[in-house]
């Protein structure tokens, strides 16, 4: 990728804004009662990196490479286990504590390598009784064991860290701590996905490996302030030291930006659900304590409804042994595993339901229980992130919704990087690429309608529980990693067709197919003009007065006889993605946009009250 075009992409990608997160539903205007303006600081900052320029708070370049591959000394080793001890100090945005990591050796070993932020300082490494030598390098730090491990062994070592965490810029696509405050009570969260769990606790930084038998948190803040976090509230110890300390515990693989603490003076609101498979679980909502009602009405209006949809069209809730979870957050919104981050202040979207709190459900499916296998293929987890957004307005407001939704995904497709790209090195590259959502959700659009609803939707089940009939499934429900070729070769055998054409035609080329069509002498002349000259033999459907004529384009270009002064509508049901004349190239940014752009993120940082200096 070169530096212009990946300033350009980061450029873009950073500012816009709600778009970058639901590309395919619409954004809230927010807007503050009162005049107060966003702080200078956070003004300087998304300036600068609106224009793909460096600031003061840039990250140190590898922190920020969340995702990319590992080293073979990371290959060396499998996370079974993080134990996460944590005390945050809000007065002077600091956090001090430590990380138990339990791990088994995968080859002979006796080096381990984890990733930090080289910010944080590293007080110290032990196993058992014994102090262990560190080394630093860059954002990563080797720990040097006692003793050689051979294959199969296992281990626990404990880091102990602390200082002054990265302030996120523009959370939660720029993240890291958001400190904000509510009549002086702290309230906090963490937002890292871009960037990585290394942002603010010692990990290995990388979706391949999740913690296999899950992780615990005992997570201490001042006295007033609630924490919520992943997984099962286990405690809660009440100290003589001004701080209580809340132990979460949760038994299932993560990915490490999935992990977030929020503390703040949250009122729980609680219901129960009972899913398709017959297992009742807990609904989780907390709320900022003035909006405590507001939250009720949502988990009666948006919660269980969504919950309903998603279980009858995908499967059962992949979490429900411990909690659909929801807290408010400081900043838009982040699909953490069982506890989302919720920060879209109780508005109702245009389609009538809340479509920030739909879209971060929906990735307990598609990102959380399914995780993409390598950074290019992210689209699984945006693509169908935003789709199902459009297919659940289909059902509340008609097709209408749909296709407002379909069209306002097309018209934000860039056309810059392929949405599949296997030259992307890390996530926060392939997050970058706003086409994973856009294009991405018209590629399952054009696929649902080709293969039809049946075989998309089977495909689609076995691409997250391995079974297009997981309606009786007990928990705990197995996650699995899912890549681009896993999802042609799954689609394919559904559609009894092979549909890697369409899929990587899509996907694999930056540009769109082009279906060239004249009119002349009483006949339509219809041909594909296809990226990378790859083969497309995608059927069109022609309406002439009316009756429809699928047209086959598996043998070359076709021609249609037309009557006398017919009127002709090609695809009129919008099936299939393909240039048209309403969107610009990668190189149509304006300083207007980045403006417009600017003007929403300080907006933003002055209604959330984020705080950097």
């Amino acid at each position: 990728m070169t530096q212009s075009i990946s300033s350009m992409i980061l450029a873009r990608s950073l500012l816009s804004g709600c778009l970058l997160a639901t590309a395919v539903a619409g954004c809230s205007n927010q807007q503050s009662d009162d005049g107060a303006m966003a702080p200078a600081s956070v003004i300087a900052a998304l300036e600068a990196a609106a224009r793909g320029e460096a600031h003061p708070d840039d990250l140190h370049p590898d922190t920020v490479k969340s995702g990319k591959a590992m080293t073979p000394m990371q290959a060396a080793f499998d996370v079974q286990h993080y134990a996460l001890t944590l005390k945050v100090l809000p007065e002077s945005r600091s956090i001090q504590g430590s990380v138990a990591v339990r791990f088994d050796a995968l080859e002979s070993l006796d080096t381990v390598q984890l990733d930090l932020d080289p910010r944080l300082a590293i007080e110290g490494v032990t196993m058992g009784e014994t102090s262990l030598n560190v080394r630093r390098e860059e954002g990563s730090f080797m720990v040097s064991l006692p003793d050689r491990l051979a294959e199969g062994d296992s281990a626990t070592i404990i880091v102990a860290y602390g200082g002054k965490p990265h302030v996120a810029l523009a959370p939660p696509w720029f993240g890291g701590f958001v400190w904000s405050e509510v009549n002086g009570t702290p309230w906090f969260a963490t937002a890292v996905q871009g960037d990585g769990c290394d942002l603010w606790w010692p990990c290995k930084d990388n979706f391949a490996d999740k913690p296999d038998q899950g992780i615990d948190l005992a997570i201490s803040a001042p006295k007033g302030v609630k924490v919520a976090s992943v997984g099962v509230l286990r405690s809660v110890d009440e100290g003589d030291d001004g701080f209580d300390t809340w132990h979460w515990s949760s038994r299932h693989p993560y990915s490490g930006y999935a992990v977030a603490i929020n503390g703040g003076p949250f009122e729980l609101v609680e219901d129960e659900y009972e899913g398709i498979n017959g297992s009742r679980y807990p609904i989780q909502f907390w709320a900022l304590e003035e909006n405590a009602d507001k939250a009720r009405a949502l988990i009666n209006s948006d919660v269980i409804p969504d919950l309903e949809f998603f279980e009858r069209i995908l499967g059962p809730y992949p979490w429900g042994d411990e909690k659909a979870g929801f807290v408010e957050t400081p900043h838009l919104g982040m699909e953490h595993q069982t506890i989302n981050g919720y920060g879209e202040q109780y508005r109702r979207g245009r389609y009538g339901y809340d479509w920030l709190l739909h879209h971060e459900l929906a990735h307990e499916w598609f990102g959380n229980v399914m995780t993409h296998a390598r950074p290019e293929d992210a689209w699984l987890h945006e693509g169908y992130g935003a789709y199902m957004q459009a297919v659940y307005s289909e059902e509340t407001v008609g097709a209408m919704g749909y296709f407002d939704h379909m069209y306002g995904a097309y018209t934000n497709n860039e056309h810059c990087l392929p949405v599949a790209n296997p030259e992307v090195e890390d996530a926060g590259e392939a997050f970058d690429n706003r086409d994973i959502y856009t294009k991405g959700s018209w590629m399952l659009h054009s696929l649902r309608r080709h293969i039809g609803e049946e075989a998309f939707w089977a495909g689609t089940r076995r691409l997250i529980y391995d079974t297009a009939e997981p309606w009786d499934l007990s928990y705990p429900i197995q996650s699995r990693y899912r890549s681009t070729e896993d999802f042609i070769d799954i689609m394919s055998d559904e559609a009894g067709e092979d549909v890697s054409w369409l899929v990587q035609t899509y996907l694999r080329e930056a540009g769109m197919p082009e279906l060239v069509t004249s009119r002349d002498n009483g006949q339509l002349s219809l041909s594909w003009n296809v990226p990378g000259d790859r083969d497309f033999p995608m059927p069109i459907d022609v309406s002439i007065d009316g009756e429809i004529t699928v047209v086959d384009m598996s043998s070359g270009p076709q021609s249609l006889s037309l009557p006398d002064n017919a009127r002709v509508i090609v695809d009129p049901e919008s099936k299939i993605l393909r240039t048209l004349p309403i969107i610009g190239d990668c190189s149509e940014q304006t300083e207007q946009q980045i403006l417009d752009n600017i003007e929403r993120f300080t907006r933003m940082a002055k209604d959330y009250g984020w705080q950097r200096d």
